[in-house]
C-alpha cells in the first residue's frame, strides 16, 4: 500500500494539438485506446498500486464529460477533479500552481497520456532510498517499424538525450535530441564533476515522477517557471552539484547563471526541508557520501524501465495507432484484469473469426465476418463479408457488406460503403467512402482545416 505517504496528481488539461486528426471535439484524455479512454490506465494503475485517491486536473470546459465518461468505468478510485482555466496548453507547474493548497505530501505526478507495464513501486522506492527531490522515469522507446494510416510519411520518434551517472543512478543531463545536429557536446562541469556519465539516446521521458512536497512551494515561488520538463528539471539538475547553500562561486555557478535569472531571488535550497531526520536519510545514504554529493539534500534521480518493457506517450498519432494496436498483448500485465475485459459484455459478437480484438459497447459483428488485431469502438455495426486488419474504428462506425479494411483508423460516425477497399487510410469524422471506393495511403476528411501533405 501506498497511500498516505504519496497523494497522486494526474495531468489531464492538455488539448492534443498533434492529435487533432483523431480527436475531434473529444479531451485528449478520452481519447479510445481498446474499449477505454486514455485516462483510465493512468487512474488504474494507480488503483492497482494501492492508491485509492487522485486528484486529476482537466481543463474547466471539459470537466462534466471526462467526469461522466470516467464513472462508466466503474473505477474505485476517489477522484478529485480540479478545473484549470485557459484558452492554450497549460504548462506542468502552471497548472500545479493552481492546486497548491491541495498538495499536503510528497506527491507521484503522471500524465493522462502515458501507458506502461513498469511496476510505479520502483520509483517509489528510488525516491526513498535515495532521499530524492525527484525521481523521474524513463523508458525506452519503441523502435518498431509499422506503417502509420495516412498520407506517405516517415515516423520520426522524438528523442530525448539523457545523461545518468551509472554509480548513483542521478540524473545530470537531459535534452532534446532534435537540439543536436550530428556532433553532441557533453558540458564541460559534468565531466569534472563525474568520474564516468552514460549518456542514452533511445529513451523517453514517461512524464511519470515523484516529488518531494517542499517543490510545490518552489513552483509557487517561481511564477516564471512555466514546464516541469523544460524548465523545472534542467534547473534542478544543474543546481543539485551544489552541496550548501555557502557553497563558493564555482565554474558551475557561471554555467547557471542565465537561469538563475529565471528566479531571481527564490534560492531553492531557501526552502529544502532541512530536518534532523532528513540530515540523517542522507547521511544514511551509501550514494550520498563520494563527491560531489555530499550531504546534498537536493537530487535528481532516473529509474530506467527494462528494455522489453512497453510504454508509450500517446500524444501523436502514430502513439495513439501503436498503442491501440499493442494494447491486446500487453493489457494483462498493464491493468493487473483479464484479457477478456477488452470485450464489452453487451457487444454482439456473431462471427467466429474475431481475434486479439477489443470491442466497444453495443457494437454488432455480423457473421461471415473476420477481424484481427483491431480495436472496435461503441455502437459500431459491421456488416456480414468483411475483413478487418490491424485498424482502429472509433465509436458509430459502420461498415457495409463486403468491404476490406487494412492498417487504418476510421474516425467517429465514419461510414464505408459495400464493395470498398481501404489499405493505410485515415478517415476522418462523419465522412462517407463512396461504394466500391479503393483508396490507399490517403486522409478522408470532411474538414478544411487539414492541410495536404
Amino acid at each position: 500500500m501506498v497511500a498516505p505517504e504519496f497523494q497522486a496528481i494526474v495531468l489531464a488539461a492538455g488539448k492534443g494539438s498533434r492529435l487533432t486528426e483523431v480527436l475531434e471535439e473529444r479531451p485528449k484524455c478520452l481519447l479510445p485506446i481498446g474499449i477505454y479512454p486514455l485516462i483510465w490506465y493512468t487512474l488504474k494503475m494507480l488503483q492497482t498500486h494501492g492508491f485509492t485517491e487522485a486528484i486529476v486536473l482537466v481543463l474547466e470546459n471539459e470537466k462534466i464529460e471526462i467526469q461522466q465518461r470516467l464513472e462508466k468505468t466503474q473505477l474505485k478510485l476517489k477522484i478529485d477533479f480540479c478545473s484549470i482555466s485557459g484558452d492554450s496548453d497549460v504548462g506542468t507547474a502552471d497548472a500545479l500552481r493552481q492546486i497548491v493548497e491541495r498538495i499536503k505530501t510528497d506527491f507521484v505526478l503522471l500524465s493522462c497520456d502515458t501507458i506502461m507495464e513498469f511496476s510505479l513501486y520502483h520509483v517509489l522506492k528510488s525516491f526513498r532510498k535515495h532521499n530524492a527531490t525527484i525521481v523521474s522515469l524513463l523508458v525506452h522507446s519503441d523502435d518498431q517499424d509499422f506503417v502509420i494510416p495516412g498520407p506517405k510519411m516517415k515516423n520520426k520518434l522524438e528523442l530525448d538525450l539523457f545523461g545518468i551517472c551509472p554509480t548513483s543512478k542521478r540524473l545530470v543531463f537531459m535534452g532534446s535530441a532534435s537540439d543536436f545536429e550530428n556532433i553532441f557536446k557533453l558540458p564541460g562541469h559534468l565531466l569534472r564533476q563525474h568520474e564516468s556519465v552514460e549518456l542514452c539516446s533511445g529513451l523517453l521521458d514517461a512524464h511519470v515522477y515523484v516529488m518531494k512536497k517542499w517543490m510545490i512551494d518552489y513552483i509557487e515561488a517561481s511564477s516564471n517557471i512555466s514546464s516541469l520538463k523544460g524548465e523545472l528539471l534542467p534547473y534542478i539538475l544543474k543546481r543539485q552539484l551544489y552541496t550548501s547553500l555557502n557553497s563558493q562561486q564555482t565554474q558551475m555557478d557561471k554555467a547557471i547563471s542565465e537561469i538563475n535569472m529565471i528566479t531571481k531571488s527564490n534560492d531553492i535550497f531557501r526552502l529544502i526541508s532541512n530536518s534532523e531526520i532528513d540530515k540523517k536519510m542522507s547521511d544514511s545514504s551509501i550514494f550520498n557520501q563520494e563527491p560531489p554529493f555530499g550531504n546534498n539534500l537536493l537530487g535528481c534521480y532516473a529509474v530506467t524501465a527494462p528494455k522489453n518493457t512497453f510504454g508509450v506517450r500517446v500524444n501523436t498519432l502514430s502513439a495513439f495507432y501503436l498503442a491501440n494496436r499493442q494494447i491486446y498483448n500487453v493489457f494483462s500485465s498493464i491493468v493487473d484484469s483479464p484479457v477478456t475485459t477488452l470485450i464489452a459484455p453487451n457487444c454482439d459478437i456473431n462471427s467466429n473469426q474475431v481475434s486479439k480484438t477489443a470491442v466497444g459497447e453495443q457494437t454488432v459483428i455480423h457473421e461471415k465476418t473476420s477481424i484481427t488485431s483491431s480495436t472496435i469502438g461503441a455502437n459500431c455495426v459491421i456488416k456480414p463479408k468483411v475483413l478487418i486488419l490491424t485498424s482502429i474504428l472509433m465509436d458509430n462506425v459502420i461498415v457495409e457488406e463486403s468491404v476490406v479494411i487494412e492498417n487504418c483508423i476510421l474516425s467517429d460516425n465514419s461510414i464505408i460503403k459495400s464493395g470498398s477497399i481501404l489499405r493505410n487510410c485515415l478517415i476522418g469524422a462523419n465522412y462517407i467512402v463512396s461504394q466500391n471506393s479503393q483508396k490507399d495511403f490517403v486522409h478522408l476528411s470532411n474538414s478544411k482545416d487539414f492541410m495536404e501533405i
